[in-house]
């Protein structure tokens, strides 16, 4: 278990690494640079991660944790509750950004659709009842794919649609399958 410094300290170092990814590449950020605008020491940033890689994929799954757990009682009570999930992707539209510009974007898709809470909304999203083993995996595939690419465009937009309008066509493209 971490204590308060360590947390503290990591916290820092996430919040300069996120404000540094705005205004350039992860390959582009010095570790020097990283522990000046965190305000923490070299030494410090090593104790804790072997480089700026190391500490983006802990904001990842960190992100895909918090996530998972804020959704999981509401998709226990509602598994269908595609609403809340794009609500709360919504309100943390600014890290999915950041997140989606600098980490390959298969593998970003790949870690949300497998965070338990959304890839059971999901499976019933691409429940492919009426196909063969093969092709319903193709169809999973398209459905997460695609809808990987609407809540790309859709938070990374300067006025996203209400949350509501995308469920819709979500729920919409779902119904045509």
């Amino acid at each position: 278990m971490e204590n308060q410094r360590i947390r503290l300290s990591k916290a820092m170092l996430k919040a300069g690494l996120l404000t540094l990814l705005k205004e350039k590449p992860l390959n582009q950020i010095s570790i020097y640079e990283l522990c000046a605008a965190s305000q923490i020491n070299r030494t410090t940033f090593y104790k804790y991660y072997g480089s700026q890689t190391d500490l983006l994929k802990e904001i990842e799954a960190d992100f895909f944790a918090q996530l998972d757990e804020d959704l999981k009682p509401i998709i226990e009570q509602n598994p269908e509750a595609l609403i809340s999930v794009l609500n709360h992707l919504h309100e943390q539209r600014e890290l999915f950004c950041t997140l989606v510009k600098v980490i390959p974007t298969q593998d970003f898709a790949e870690h949300l659709f497998t965070i338990p809470s959304i890839a059971r909304i999901f499976r019933n999203m691409a429940d492919a009842g009426n196909y063969s083993e093969s092709e319903a995996k193709y169809i999973r595939r398209f459905v997460f794919q695609g809808t990987f690419a609407v809540l790309c465009d859709w938070l990374g937009s300067e006025n996203p649609e209400p949350v509501s309008e995308i469920a819709g066509v979500l729920s919409l493209l779902k119904s045509r399958l």
